[in-house]
């Protein structure tokens, strides 16, 4: 059951030490977990990676493997670690993070990022357990049997973590009104990958006209700082992508031309990487 929640793609062969994750461009809410839940159709899509798994798709065909949720976020954020809850979200919980950011969006969320509610009252404790056993920790075993599995293929694994983010900042973001970069690769200030994996990226998409912009507004989540570890062949990088560059953000509706553009870049800077010695 597991396996509809999220999906692995292989290549035929892997020519490429690295693995691409996409944690939040899934859709799929199970009626189960649907019923408690009050946020309405339209403001499901406003906080998701939407199309994120699309750019990356040719990955399996380059020689990588791509790991993508089926799922939406508003039921689990692969992104967060499975104790950072608070009582918000939670029966019983406490928050990780103290109040700031996250607020009360860690591995479950109380709200949107817009402050709309997604649940009307707290989870109890065991609909959270069942939660985490259904689409969390399976989700997250499979990622790191891949990027052992890589590793002991090649010496090394390069983990790519696909996401998008909104082309300005929101209210409740650390940048509000901001219009940000075609592209943020986080590495988390130099701790998730080797230098030279993160300098790669950022040359390979202004070369292709993009600006770029390291580590600002986003550092890398909780799949990069867990995962990344290059003192055991491990380089984790987040690379968020401007979503006015290949989708309409009020209405949701792809831009072809846009999407093909990036697509066909995404591609291309897993050669790129496959080139470094590390």
């Amino acid at each position: 059951m597991s396996q509809d929640y999220f999906r692995v793609e292989h290549p035929d062969e892997q020519t490429l030490p690295i693995v691409v994750d996409v944690p939040h461009a899934g859709e799929r809410i199970p009626d189960k977990v649907r019923r408690e839940m009050v946020v309405g159709d339209r403001m499901l899509r406003r906080d998701l990676d939407l199309y994120v798994d699309q750019l990356w798709a040719d990955a399996p065909e380059r020689g990588a493997t791509l790991v993508a949720s089926n799922v939406s976020r508003y039921v689990v954020d692969l992104n967060r670690a499975p104790d950072d809850i608070s009582s918000e979200a939670v029966e019983g919980g406490t928050a990780k993070h103290k109040p700031g950011y996250y607020q009360d969006r860690g591995v479950v969320w109380r709200n949107t990022t817009g402050g709309r509610p997604v649940m009307a009252e707290p989870l109890t404790r065991d609909a959270f357990e069942d939660r985490l056993e259904t689409f969390y920790f399976p989700y997250h075993e499979t990622l790191e049997s891949e990027i052992e599995r890589v590793r002991d293929q090649f010496g090394v694994c390069i983990l790519i973590d696909g996401h998008s983010m909104p082309s300005t900042g929101r209210q409740g973001h650390s940048d509000p009104g901001r219009r940000r970069a075609d592209i943020v690769p986080g590495d988390v200030e130099g701790d998730s990958c080797a230098k030279s994996v993160r300098w790669t990226i950022e040359e390979h998409y202004r070369e292709q006209g993009y600006s770029v912009k390291p580590n600002d507004p986003y550092q890398g989540g909780w799949i990069t700082r867990h995962y990344g570890c290059p003192g055991e062949d491990v380089h984790a990088l987040q690379i968020e992508i401007n979503r006015d560059l290949y989708m309409n953000e009020e209405t949701f509706d792809p831009k072809p031309e846009g999407m093909r553009d990036l697509r066909d870049t995404c591609t291309e800077v897993l050669d790129e990487l496959d080139a470094l010695s590390l």
